[in-house]
């Protein structure tokens, strides 16, 4: 027991049935008796067929639908009868369980493991897909009096997808977030799954033996738990284990963060630069003259959330829809209106397209200013002004989601509106945006 130090964690986690008490066979014989039941076949002959370890191979499974699809196919069981078998199950199972309490304990070691939880002030909680009437039950016998110390139980009534989605255990950690370090010990393949997908926030035990019929499938595919097939022997395998960590998640997520960093740094000054300047030339435009912001694909998302941002700054801004504008759309600009184009390549199709036409063909003088980042760009060569960040890497590991450089658009442009209404009160603010919590402040 003193291999698990109770001691290094805040918070411990329990599935319940086979990780906390031993009824994980009674949910076994209850299935049997209810198909049993139900189909008219005799109970041996139906446990010859389904057996202790086919019931862990489908109940047990990351499909819930499986033991429905295996009675089916192997029973002719209608899939639309399987509300009602399970139903029936649970009841079997409850009278099963009322009818041999004195069979009903502790899985080993848990028992001192919830007494030294208990002593030494830590919480414990238990994650469920049972209910809370079953769980209750349990709970108010006197021999599993221990449970009575729980701090919260999460069952099947709490959450709207069961395990093996994530969800229980992120309502964990949601509700607990200042108890740092969690445990969470599962018995099963469906439960250490739901668990296993949050190994950096917990600390994943999958508690069973050899014997379980998916153990060395977790042995190889969910190797970053810790394996323990007794408590009470202190029968444990630590399987290149890593408390509280998934080493190549965390230090992907890094990157990730580093790039973005990374990217500012290399591309401020070039930034400083593009804000003063093309500042400078909007402040200098007529009045009635507009500025519309423009890009393809990502880009145009870019640019329709800043133009948002100019104009709750009082800054008359449109975003032009690029792919519309050879139809017709060009009536809308005037003489001396201000067209900004962000692309990443800087040899976006429909951007070099329009570009080349407003430089040699449209009857009215409008400035373009074009913001990329590629020294070889067409859009340089038919735009007013083009201001060069360096290349941008992006996030992900193949650097083509657009993410960083979308980033750095947005981050552009916004703070070319900011930097213009520089001297912006909160009463100016509050006229344009009386709405909300911002306009609440």
């Amino acid at each position: 027991m003193n291999k698990i130090k109770v001691e290094n964690y805040d918070l411990f986690i329990f599935d319940f049935d086979g990780t906390l008490i031993n009824t994980e066979e009674f949910h076994y014989e209850a299935y049997i008796l209810a198909i049993s039941e139900l189909l008219n076949i005799e109970v041996n002959k139906l446990k010859n067929n389904l057996t202790y370890p086919i019931y862990e191979k489908f109940a047990h499974s990351l499909n819930i639908k499986d033991m429905q699809n295996y009675l089916f196919y192997h029973f002719d069981f209608p899939n639309d009868e399987f509300n009602k078998l399970y139903n029936l199950k649970q009841k079997k199972f409850s009278e099963l369980v009322f009818n041999n309490i004195d069979k009903l304990n502790y899985i080993n070691g848990i028992e001192e493991l919830l007494t030294n939880i208990i002593q030494l002030n830590k919480d414990f909680v238990i994650v469920t897909n049972s209910s809370i009437k079953s769980i209750k039950f349990f709970i108010d016998l006197p021999k599993f009096n221990l449970l009575n110390h729980v701090k919260k139980i999460y069952t099947k009534e709490d959450f709207l997808q069961k395990k093996p989605h994530p969800e229980c255990y992120l309502k964990v950690i949601h509700d607990f977030p200042i108890h740092l370090s969690k445990i969470g010990f599962e018995d099963s393949l469906r439960g250490l799954h739901s668990l296993y997908q949050l190994n950096h926030l917990i600390t994943p035990v999958f508690l069973n033996n050899n014997s379980y019929y998916y153990y060395y499938f977790i042995k190889e595919h969910y190797n970053q738990s810790l394996f323990i097939s007794d408590l009470e022997n202190n029968n444990y395998n630590y399987n290149q284990f890593t408390k509280n960590l998934d080493s190549s998640d965390s230090l992907f997520i890094n990157n990730i963060f580093n790039t973005y960093i990374h990217q500012i740094q290399i591309n401020q000054s070039i930034m400083e630069r593009a804000i003063r300047e093309i500042s400078t030339l909007i402040k200098n435009k007529n009045p009635c003259n507009n500025v519309y912001l423009t890009g393809m694909g990502k880009s145009g998302y870019v640019c329709k959330k800043s133009a948002s941002t100019w104009q709750s700054l009082s800054l008359p801004c449109i975003y032009l829809d690029l792919p519309n504008l050879p139809h017709g759309d060009f009536g809308l600009l005037k003489d001396n209106d201000i067209i900004i184009f962000i692309s990443n390549s800087g040899n976006t199709d429909e951007i070099v397209y329009i570009l080349k036409y407003l430089r040699e063909k449209y009857h009215k003088k409008v400035l373009t200013i074009s913001i990329v980042a590629n020294t070889n760009s067409l859009m340089e060569k038919y735009s007013d002004f083009t201001y060069i960040l360096n290349p941008i890497v992006e996030s992900d590991n193949i650097n083509m989601t657009p993410s960083t450089s979308s980033s750095l658009f947005m981050m552009l442009l916004d703070n070319i509106a900011i930097f213009l209404k520089k001297n912006i009160t909160k009463d100016e603010f509050k006229l344009n945006h009386p709405a909300g919590s911002l306009g609440k402040k």
